[in-house]
């Protein structure tokens, strides 16, 4: 039995999708290599955040099915949460799961049975028991700590199809660590839903992480830890120390902005001024050497004029992004925002390409400020229609270089020369690998 697996959405998708891989693998089925034949099995792992992310889904399971007729498909996934009657009705689709059900996707599929979710299953307080053993095509390893969210922006459904914040233990987490490590990942990049909220417990949150960065640091085999999407309000002192109080995490975080109008922001219930962001971000500068912000910023919520639009750029240029998701806002039926009035989808989309063109420029500036520097760069892969290679800097730089042998997962010692594409061309000074270096030729 072969299978295929379809992934969209978050770093949280990912690593859900790639725990299902490694189950099927278990249960003795294989994933399918090429298009020269037909899965046995498919399973689409969706997101739902937008209208194009569902746009997306159903173009999928219909394609998906046509390319593999004679598959058993299945859906699982936010989408799958949220309109599993709509999957239910559709002729392509034998199967649908929750988010909750996942760990029961392999098991299920494999014995040859047909499964419909089952409403209200991500209320379940407990967390999922997932594990992964590697990063399929990753050359850092994602590891899942946390899952649901405990706040309620107006604009998300995100609290509705994953349920409220639970986090899990922590000796699971290092254990798995310490697999990927052995694998040789050098880099672990810890997600969650709602990061900040591990621990579910406010007053021990700031606390519960950081003893997560402090057991990951203490295992051989890892030298960077990042952290990916972590709320402003989850981002307190004991964390902003963490950064100095161990240097294998990395300079950088993303922190959502989403709107720099504070009466945008109380719309769209942030629970953050843009002052408090804008402080954040110099505090976290400060503190943290050569630190870098990443951010996801939207347009086009109801009730944003010109004026709401003007604020958002004048935030963004004084917390100066080294990348932005620039997002136009989409309508999501179950939300509070929803009932609100839309602007005119011409305005939302001229003011989303004047934001892109906006944090461009802005990138630009940060990535100007590096040139000259030399950075330790973990490789990745080369394109194939690219002359160079790239990979990333601790603080989350993408750095091209050339270099004409196989250095994918090595730390590469680069100095930054000029700018290219989103990020830098740099040229190679030595290569790092298992704790030693060899100069380059």
């Amino acid at each position: 039995m072969n299978f295929l697996i379809k992934t969209f959405g978050c770093k949280v998708n990912q690593y859900e999708s790639q725990a299902i891989r490694e189950s099927l693998e278990k249960a003795g089925a294989r994933e399918l290599c090429g298009k020269s034949r037909s899965a046995d099995l498919v399973i689409v792992n969706t997101c739902t955040v937008t209208r194009s992310a569902d746009r997306t889904t159903l173009y999928w399971i219909r394609r998906l099915k046509r390319e593999h007729p004679g598959c058993r498909l299945a859906v699982t996934g936010c989408f799958a949460e949220r309109d599993s009657e709509l999957l239910e009705t559709m002729p392509e689709v034998d199967a649908v799961f929750t988010n909750q059900q996942k760990d029961s996707i392999a098991a299920t599929l494999v014995a040859g049975k047909r499964s419909f979710g089952c409403a209200g299953a991500s209320a379940r307080k407990e967390y999922l028991p997932l594990s992964i053993t590697r990063s399929e095509g990753k050359t850092r390893a994602h590891v899942k700590i946390q899952d649901g969210c405990n706040h309620s922006c107006s604009y998300c459904k995100v609290v509705l199809v994953r349920g409220p914040s639970r986090s899990r233990p922590l000796p699971e987490i290092l254990n798995e660590v310490r697999r990927l490590a052995d694998s040789g990942y050098k880099e672990i990049v810890l997600t969650g839903i709602q990061l900040g909220a591990y621990g579910d417990f406010p007053s021990k949150r700031p606390e519960a992480l950081v003893r997560v960065i402090e057991g990951c640091s203490g295992i051989p085999g890892v030298e960077r830890i990042r952290l990916s999407s972590i709320e402003p309000t989850d981002i307190h002192e004991p964390l902003i120390r963490a950064f100095r109080d161990f240097p294998k995490l990395c300079p950088q975080l993303h922190i959502p902005l989403q709107s720099g109008d504070d009466a945008i922001l109380k719309g769209m219930n942030r629970r953050y001024t843009a002052a408090f962001y804008t402080d954040l971000i110099a505090r976290l500068r400060e503190a943290i050497p050569d630190f870098c912000l990443t951010l996801d910023v939207m347009t086009g919520f109801p009730g944003e004029g010109e004026r709401q639009f003007e604020n958002t750029l004048e935030t963004l240029a004084r917390v100066r992004p080294l990348k932005s998701h620039v997002f136009p806002y989409s309508p999501r039926e179950g939300t509070r925002a929803a009932l609100l009035a839309d602007l005119p989808a011409g305005v939302v989309q001229e003011r989303a390409k004047r934001l892109i063109t906006w944090t461009n420029g802005l990138s630009k500036e940060v990535r100007r400020s590096f040139l000259g520097r030399m950075v330790p760069v973990l490789a990745e892969h080369k394109h194939p229609r690219r002359k160079f290679r790239e990979g990333r800097a601790p603080n989350y730089l993408r750095v091209f270089f050339e270099f004409h042998r196989d250095v994918q997962g090595c730390i590469i010692s680069v100095v930054l020369t000029e700018l290219h594409e989103d990020g830098c061309l740099g040229k190679i000074t030595a290569r790092r690998d298992h704790g030693f270096c060899v100069e380059s030729d």
